[in-house]
This record gives C-alpha cells, structure tokens and sequence, in this order.
C-alpha cells in the first residue's frame, strides 16, 4: 500500500512538472492585450536607403546630399528672396566621391529654366560647405538672369509660386571659366565635366 502510494505521487509530480514546462512547440493562450497579429520577418540589414533591400547582399552607398536653411521641398525664407535680404544661404552637402577637381553650385528656377539665379564655381573639392553670403578664395560666380554677377534670389511673378532647385555639382574636371560668365553658359560647361551631383529644392510665392 506504501508503494502504491510512492507511485501515485511520483506520477502526479511527473505530471505537474511536464504541464509546467515550455519547450517551444507549444504556444502559452494569449492573454489580455495579446490578440493582435505579430510579424515575424526580419526586417532587411541591407538597404539602399530607401527601404528597398540590397539584391547584392551589400551596403548600398547613400545618396549625395544637401542641406539648405529649409527641409528639402519646403518654403524658402524670405531671408533668401527678393522679398527679405536676397542674400545667398549658407550650404552644406555630402564629401566629394573620388575623383572630384572642383566643386561648383547652381540655383535654377525650376519654373522658368531660363533664369539663373546662381551659379559659383571653383570651390575646393575638400569643401562640404558655404557661409551665407560669401565667395570662398578661389572661387567664381557667373552672371545671373538680371545681368549682374553673384546671387540673386527667388522672386516669382506677384500671385505666383514658384520651385527652385540648389545643385552641387562634383566635377571630374576643371570647369574652366572665370569670374562674370553667362549663367546659362558655366551651367552647361558644370553639367559637361561634372562626376556626380546632389541636390535639394524649394519653393516660395509672393502676394
């Protein structure tokens, strides 16, 4: 009877102990608050910076980059136009690739291709950056659309907005001009030599 009873109790123990135990092969019942569906894919290491994964396994290289005193595609300070102190605005944007001379950049008026609003050239290919208001030593501005060389900024017709777009050109070689160029002709000569380019955009209205 003793035995009978050792037996019986070991049984339950054995029993208790394997109702306790979770070896992954079966799921606890949900509880409150767990209901909901849960992904389990792992999310791609490797990206191209854009959400989509790399096909090579491998890091794919970030895009070049600028920065302006406004997030890309948003209102440009008056600061900055014919309205406010037309003054140029301080730039940043990514090192020179391999392979970079001289860097140069542009403000074009998306809206009326014709007019340039920018265009310096002959910065130094370790440069990522520009003061506002300022033509680093070594440097040349083209003529703008109003005939005067240096910046002008944006300044649309009244009851108009329109876009524009600030380009760093990375060139692969000299540009080759000087101080007072047509504005359309250093843009040509820039997109001719250039070994990449990065860019942001803008836009701004007047009443």
């Amino acid at each position: 009877m003793r035995r009978a009873v050792m037996l019986t109790s070991a049984c339950l123990v054995v029993l208790i102990a394997g109702g306790c135990r979770h070896d992954g092969r079966t799921l606890r019942p949900a509880g409150p608050g767990q209901q909901s569906s849960i992904s389990t894919l792992a999310a791609p290491s490797d990206t191209d910076g854009i959400g989509e994964p790399s096909t090579t396994g491998l890091p794919l290289p970030a895009g070049l980059t600028v920065t302006a005193p406004w997030r890309d595609g948003a209102e440009i300070d008056p600061r900055y136009t014919c309205d406010g102190t037309n003054l140029a605005p301080a730039l940043s944007w990514s090192a020179a690739p391999a392979g970079t001379v001289e860097i140069a950049i542009t403000l074009t008026d998306v809206d009326a291709p014709d007019f340039v609003h920018w265009a310096i050239a002959g910065l130094s290919p370790s440069s990522t950056s520009i003061a506002e208001d300022t033509v680093p030593i070594g440097a040349y501005e083209g003529t703008n659309g109003n005939g005067v060389v240096g910046y002008t900024g944006p300044c649309p017709p009244a009851g108009e907005t329109h876009n524009y777009l600030i380009t760093v050109y990375y060139l692969g070689e000299a540009s080759g001009s000087s101080d007072g160029a047509a504005g359309l002709d250093l843009i040509d000569a820039l997109q001719s030599a250039e070994l990449d380019e990065g860019s942001v955009t803008g836009s701004f209205s007047r009443a």
